[in-house]
């Protein structure tokens, strides 16, 4: 996703030019040089300060060190960097409002994008969502169903992702960009990214396993891609806590390129647990929770905390620490019904609203 931030800041906020002069449309070259470059400034600002606390050592916890040289550092060699950034933008009003975290959680059908293996113990269920990213410039709709049967359960999903007004530049003159020389918009473009999911889970009333296969489409206005991906998770059901691992990405995800390059998205792990505390007293049930995040193609590991306080599962407050901005929201359920709407900060790509709705049957 941060590809498609850094063609908004370049192309629609400072309208720079990485147009050949020569040239009156952008050619794949420079686009991919561009994207590059900015999405990489964009992951790095966007860091915690923690980030390069512990490194790769998360990766270490029950596999020797042989095992890593043998498995990991080969898929690492052949992946992409922040390839699979497209797919970081969160979903759901309550897991949004929470801090985006979601891997050890299944109270909707937003779980089939956390952790495969939640959708075992989410109810008959569907949800959609629109999302208002950085004050509107990233749209970001999702929705999913999920379909229980015995002792399995299935489920369906897609994320759409569009940006638009992305403006396309050149120069007068050959003559690098200055006042005399500035960039000219010629012509306005979008980007779209369609991820389609295909999940199933099984397990019992304590443990689950579970899967997701992924399908990409990737249109950049001057290039089109096309791809596809396998995610796996596990989940620890207790009474009052619930634990979650799940992996993005399992293997290698290609995406393949119109112009017959191609990238690689290395997995992320993610790892989740959200202790409960019940309030009989006053008929709530309070919810922490806590996902740690670590990308293999980058150094350190995220962490987002969360929380919601449920009251007579009627009324929902929650909040939450993204990747270091804080998140708030509330949310409604009558019956089979349920709303939800979440807000998350930016201090640097402007604040998000998120809705999401969603019903039992």
């Amino acid at each position: 996703m941060y590809r498609v931030i850094s063609i908004i800041l370049k192309y629609r906020n400072f309208n720079n030019s990485y147009t050949n002069s020569k040239s009156e449309v952008l050619n794949t070259k420079q686009i991919q040089i561009a994207k590059f470059k900015c999405s990489k400034h964009c992951f790095e600002f966007l860091s915690l300060k923690f980030r390069d606390c512990l490194g790769f050592s998360i990766l270490k916890l029950g596999f020797s060190r042989t095992v890593a040289r043998l498995i990991l550092i080969p898929l690492l060699l052949g992946a992409t960097k922040y390839a699979g950034e497209f797919q970081e933008l969160g979903v759901g009003g309550r897991a949004c409002a929470m801090g985006g975290i979601g891997v050890a959680q299944y109270a909707d059908p937003s779980v089939i994008y956390f952790n495969p293996a939640g959708s075992f113990y989410a109810n008959r269920s569907a949800l959609i969502m629109h999302a208002e990213n950085f004050a509107g410039a990233v749209k970001n709709e999702f929705g999913s169903v999920i379909l229980p049967k015995g002792n399995m359960s299935f489920g369906f999903g897609f994320q759409y992702l569009s940006v638009g007004d992305i403006k396309l530049t050149r120069l007068q003159d050959t003559i690098p960009p200055s006042n005399s020389n500035p960039p000219i918009p010629y012509d306005t473009v979008g980007t779209k990214d369609l991820v389609l999911y295909i999940n199933a889970a099984r397990g019992n009333e304590m443990l689950s396993y579970g899967v997701n296969i992924k399908v990409f489409y990737r249109d950049l206005a001057v290039i089109t891609g096309y791809g596809g991906g396998v995610d796996f998770g596990l989940t620890l059901n207790l009474e009052y806590l619930t634990v979650g691992l799940a992996i993005r990405d399992f293997v290698l995800s290609p995406v393949i390129w119109s112009n017959g390059t191609k990238e690689t998205i290395v997995p992320k792990v993610s790892f989740g647990i959200a202790p409960a505390i019940v309030l009989s007293k006053i008929n709530s049930v309070v919810t922490f929770g806590c996902d740690i995040v670590k990308s293999l193609d980058t150094e350190g590991f995220d962490l987002n905390l969360g929380f919601e306080c449920a009251y007579k599962d009627f009324a929902f407050g929650r909040a939450g620490l993204y990747r270091g901005n804080y998140t708030l929201g509330m949310g409604v359920k009558y019956k089979w019904f349920s709303l939800d709407y979440a807000f998350v900060t930016h201090s640097d790509l402007h604040d998000s609203n998120k809705f999401s709705g969603g019903f039992t049957f």
